[in-house]
């Protein structure tokens, strides 16, 4: 009887586990961009072209996916509230020399940006003095 009752509680444990991971990991779009140069985000490099961004997690973590989805990556997100929604979608870079990196996703209609963590490689041009320029590439967010 104990043991059947622990295989129950076992079971039900997993079914919970497995209603929470599908609940999480709901994707929701937010847009489809072409980004014209090759750009590095967290350990990521990903080539020029366009590309779909869906949540993972709210405000936590986005996917980043190539339209031939060759390319991808998960990036955790630190979210950067303002006080009015964003007019447009649109994705910031931030460039060093030669090259780019990611560094916020704005979606139309929300007060949150979503800022992927620094590169290693961006901490340390930054570190030895460089000063970035600031790039927007505008998105499309109509999906029809």
């Amino acid at each position: 009887m104990k043991s059947l009752r622990s295989q129950i509680t076992i079971c039900l444990l997993f079914a919970a586990a497995a209603i929470t991971l599908s609940a999480q990991t709901t994707s929701q779009l937010l847009m489809t961009v072409n980004i014209p140069f090759a750009f590095s985000v967290e350990n990521h490099s990903l080539p020029e072209g366009k590309y779909t961004i869906f949540t993972v997690t709210p405000e936590r973590s986005i996917r980043i996916v190539s339209s031939d989805g060759k390319h991808s990556a998960i990036v955790n997100t630190l979210p950067n509230y303002a006080n009015s929604p964003s007019e447009n979608s649109r994705l910031v870079f931030h460039r060093y020399g030669d090259e780019y990196f990611l560094t916020q996703v704005r979606t139309a209609g929300q007060n949150v940006a979503r800022n992927p963590l620094s590169t290693k490689r961006a901490m340390e041009i930054a570190s030895s003095g460089g000063t970035p320029q600031t790039f927007t590439v505008l998105a499309l967010t109509d999906h029809r």
